[in-house]
């Protein structure tokens, strides 16, 4: 465990951890714009941000990052700081991740635009992720036509890009969102015919089968839910799908007859 490593207590000797529930603490959560959790900030005793860590990480590299945090390396002052003399896509990167970790996505999206100027046929290979994680930004700010607008920007200008799947799959995953059950099916089949060798592609079949159920087609759900077992056998999801016809086959009784 993180917290019992020898190297992490022994920063208790000089700093002051404190735990917070943020689903149920929302005034702290909105204060350090929290996007996800569990993210660990670590503040001055005014409060104020030196930066923060976002996942899990074992003992010894969290204490390093803590330690670099202290000393002011790799913080996002310390790269804003470094963008004078040392501009890269590679920088840019790092700010822009920086901001969307503290949901300040205005200023994330001028870094990934700052990547698609001084990059913008992508030799460097990160402007096609500026792309993605700008189309994510988008669809989680639920500006729907954009991210897929975004998403289409993407494809069309680096199609061979690595995420060009990814942002197919981005596409019809937002239409889901947006409650546009036809363009999420006609999109999830769009990414199975364009990308059938995908690893997303059972998630896909499986998005189908819900979107279908969503528009009210429990039969046709039903049956997707069956050929998925079919399909893909061996995937992680074969449980979920079991009681997805579990649940459609043996409603609860308050919605029988609905």
């Amino acid at each position: 465990m993180t917290y019992r490593n020898d190297s992490v207590v022994a920063l208790a000797n000089e700093i002051v951890f404190v735990r917070v529930n943020a689903e149920k603490d929302t005034a702290m959560a909105h204060k350090y714009g929290v996007a996800g959790f569990p993210t660990i900030v670590l503040t001055k005793s005014d409060g104020s941000e030196i930066d923060r860590i976002y996942g899990y990480a074992a003992g010894p590299e969290f204490a390093k990052t803590v330690r670099d945090f202290q000393a002011d390396r790799n913080t996002l002052g310390d790269y804003l700081r470094r963008e004078d003399t040392a501009a890269s896509p590679a920088l840019y990167a790092l700010i822009a991740d920086k901001y969307v970790g503290r949901k300040k996505f205005a200023e994330a999206e001028t870094y990934f635009n700052k990547i698609l100027t001084m990059d913008p046929k992508n030799e460097m290979g990160y402007s096609d992720s500026a792309l993605y994680s700008l189309a994510d930004m988008k669809t989680r700010a639920k500006e729907y036509d954009t991210a897929k607008a975004v998403y289409m920007r993407l494809m069309d200008t680096y199609p061979q890009s690595s995420l060009a799947d990814d942002a197919m799959f981005g596409m019809a995953a937002v239409s889901r969102r947006a409650e546009k059950y036809d363009d999420a099916i006609h999109d999830f089949k769009m990414f199975m015919t364009m990308f059938p060798q995908s690893e997303l592609v059972p998630d896909a079949a499986a998005y189908i089968a819900i979107c279908t159920e969503k528009k009210g087609d429990t039969a046709a759900a039903l049956q997707m839910f069956e050929q998925y077992l079919i399909d893909y056998p061996t995937s992680s999801d074969t449980t979920w799908a079991k009681k997805q016809i579990e649940r459609i086959k043996n409603p609860p009784a308050n919605e029988k007859g609905k």
